[in-house]
């Protein structure tokens, strides 16, 4: 008999995405499709789906077109499925194998499906982040909300996640039992044998978890009832100037049967920065941030961060296995890909940095592909004139030094104008009636988004193979010049910054590295509310493959 050395979920980590429709989105892939015009674009392709029949076990299909919403406009939940496996050591040669768990594997060990327990504990602390301490740097858990099941090996119903506020003496809850917030549901799959018409792909005894999210929706306390939308800008008055007032179209904050919390926490009173807190970024992230004088609403939304944990008990040892899921709200562009996600974030992490040598050549010729194919898709989705006018903005807030340098694009109102060479290149041509003005002036041709017009113009031609490697070998040191340096790694920053930044990598203490200017990507920004770079990973890639095509002699 092989022997068990532990268990674990595969995945060990998934996104899901809230939606109030009772029907959760089936499965699908990007695929490449060349379009009429010959140019390449990314399309959504149905891929094999379950659907959860009344008795908790699977039925596999494979959907002939994908729904995102129902007729009623609800949008159709991304619920992901997680497979328990282990890793088992055969007695004969001490290999090592990992194979997913069944009633079958089970028995083989001498155990069944009530040897495994199941617990799920999902949370939002999104609220405790905010009021955290700026002294002690303690939270206020009574501004969290989780809630927990615990789940038998042999139990298959769907468990309802409905969080409420733990809290210790002398914090007042935010959400009470009584009234708890739906995070959604989860559910323990019935394993099942026999065929299927898609049998030969999938095999229906596997372990799995399904988790269900919520329907995406806030909740607040009963003063969070309407407010003020301020409707865009159109000329240079400053946010601030709005201040304390009721300018811009009136909406409701929370539906009235949601308006269920505390108005007794911290969260109700919360403030940015006032020194009293920590102010995570982005700072202005919540209801009220630019209302009156930007105290808190004390809204909250059904978003969460989960943990799945299984327990399998064998030969008087206990195996467990973690498993996390984040639900986050829908991809209103799904078949747009972002040239940074989770993925790329975790192979900086883990992965070494990418040596471009000719014999690797033509591998990292097609991840530099795949990279610029999915920056224009970003690009592609991206109100560039707004991104540009709150960069521009947030860096005249820093500070008053805001003009072009011989080293560096410029930082104020000729950022990404004729005016900003040797940066700039197309775009002046694309859109000659813009001026020296950190907002968007209409062009010649009635444009009302100038800068979001061009980028189709830009960039669309460089998702052809050809032209982009012509393109990358013709124009290197433009485009090297053009890429934003990632942030180095806190053992490569030197003791004592200077003013002037590493022309390798960015430094956050260094006042210019955390600047918006048109470097690619233009005015986007990260999680720490700071222009967003490629990550380390891929800009080393980039690098040594530009350096690789600068060499004479060199063809693709």
């Amino acid at each position: 008999m092989h022997t068990l050395l532990d268990i674990f979920f595969n995945p060990p980590m998934a996104v899901a995405r809230l939606g109030a429709s009772p029907t959760p989105l089936e499965s699908f892939e990007w695929t490449s499709s060349r379009a009429a015009h010959g140019g390449v674009q990314t399309v959504i392709a149905p891929a094999l789906s379950f659907t959860v029949r009344d008795d908790g076990s699977l039925e596999p299909h494979l959907p002939k077109s994908i729904r995102f919403k129902d007729d009623d406009g609800s949008v159709r939940p991304v619920a992901p499925f997680f497979e328990l496996w282990g890793r088992f050591q055969s007695p004969h040669d001490g290999s090592v194998e990992e194979l997913p768990l069944t009633p079958s594997r089970l028995h083989e060990l001498g155990i069944t499906m009530k040897h495994i327990a199941i617990e799920v504990t999902a949370s939002n602390f999104k609220a405790a982040r905010r009021v955290t301490d700026s002294v002690s740097g303690v939270s206020d858990m009574g501004c969290s909300f989780t809630a927990r099941v615990d789940i038998g090996g042999d139990d298959h119903a769907k468990h309802a996640l409905n969080a409420f506020s733990r809290h210790t003496s002398g914090q007042q809850p935010l959400v009470s039992p009584d009234r708890p917030i739906p995070l959604g549901a989860v559910q323990w799959i019935r394993p099942r044998s026999g065929s299927t018409s898609h049998a030969e792909q999938v095999d229906l005894s596997v372990l799995r978890l399904r988790f269900t999210p919520a329907i995406g929706t806030v909740y607040g306390p009963p003063r969070a009832v309407v407010g003020s939308d301020r409707q865009a800008i159109t000329g240079p008055i400053d946010v601030l100037q709005l201040a304390g007032t009721l300018e811009g179209r009136m909406h409701t904050i929370v539906p009235p049967a949601n308006r269920i919390l505390s108005d007794a926490t911290p969260w109700s009173t919360y403030r940015m920065v006032t020194g009293l807190y920590d102010d995570p970024q982005p700072q202005d992230g919540y209801d009220g941030s630019d209302d009156g004088d930007s105290t808190s609403w004390g809204v909250v939304d059904d978003s969460c961060d989960a943990l799945i944990t299984a327990t399998l008990a064998w030969r008087d040892q206990r195996y467990r296995a973690h498993a996390r899921v984040f639900a986050g709200p829908p991809a209103f562009a799904p078949d747009r890909r972002p040239f940074y996600g989770v993925n790329d974030d975790l192979d900086d992490r883990d992965l070494p940095l990418v040596k471009v040598t000719r014999e690797n050549f033509d591998e990292i010729k097609d991840e530099v592909v795949e990279l610029f194919r999915r920056v224009f898709e970003s690009a592609a989705s991206l109100n560039l004139d707004q991104a540009r006018t709150e960069g521009l903005q947030d860096n005249a807030a820093k500070t008053a030094a805001t003009g072009a340098s011989e080293a560096l694009p410029a930082t104020g109102p000729t950022s990404m104008t004729r005016d900003d060479k040797p940066w700039v290149d197309r775009v002046p041509d694309l859109m000659p009636g813009q001026q020296a003005s950190v907002f968007s002036t209409t062009s010649s041709r009635g444009d009302s988004l100038p800068f979001t017009e061009v980028v189709p113009f830009v960039h669309s031609q460089l998702m052809d193979e050809t032209i982009l490697i012509d393109f990358l070998r013709r124009r290197h040191m433009h485009v090297r010049r053009l890429l934003r340096p990632p942030f180095g790694l806190i053992g490569e920053w030197a003791d004592e910054p200077g003013p002037d930044p590493n022309p390798a990598f960015r430094d956050p203490r260094v006042l210019r590295d955390v600047l918006h200017d048109m470097r690619m990507p233009p005015y986007m920004r990260d999680a720490y509310y700071v222009p967003l770079s490629l990550t380390r990973r891929q800009y080393q890639m980039m690098i040594g493959f530009l350096d690789l095509l600068a060499e004479e002699g060199r063809t693709p």
